[in-house]
């Protein structure tokens, strides 16, 4: 895959309906336009999630890295100048065979792949690959609404 550009976090922030804590994504790594994104965040012990989901086991709550791959896709459509974000809402709409492999935890870096499998009338369904560590920790597929 050509890689052609890299997105900081200051950039996103500019563009993107979240605002820290909020905005789930640290960076792009990969983006090939209109195709797919590879997203990464990296997960600090302080962050306030996990100070508050399972006390003192510090698990990254599984419905987050969903956010994940919502953010993610978001951010392929911007970036790809599918549609103008200043008067729009993307809606995640729908989660489909959504699977957790195994916990992930402080000190690890989420790198998220999404792949934009189809566009039907306002409607986008994209799959998502969450890896930890070079292993899988969570598949989905899920359906994004414009708005």
């Amino acid at each position: 895959m050509k890689k052609e550009k890299i997105i900081n976090y200051k950039k996103l922030l500019t563009y993107m309906p979240y605002k820290s804590p909020f905005l789930l994504v640290d960076g792009v790594i990969y983006l090939k336009k209109h195709i797919f994104i590879k997203s990464f965040k990296k997960i600090k012990k302080n962050d306030f999630f996990l100070r508050r989901h399972f006390i003192n086991n510090y698990a990254y709550p599984g419905v987050l890295m969903l956010e994940i791959f919502h953010q993610t896709s978001l951010i392929l459509l911007y970036e790809s100048k599918k549609f103008n974000y200043k008067n729009k809402m993307f809606y995640l709409a729908k989660i489909n065979f959504a699977k957790f492999f195994f916990p992930v935890s402080y000190k690890d870096c989420i790198i998220c792949n999404v792949t934009m499998f189809r566009k039907v009338l306002n409607s986008y369904i994209f799959h998502g690959k969450i890896i930890v560590n070079k292993k899988v920790a969570c598949l989905s597929s899920f359906i994004c609404i414009l708005k």
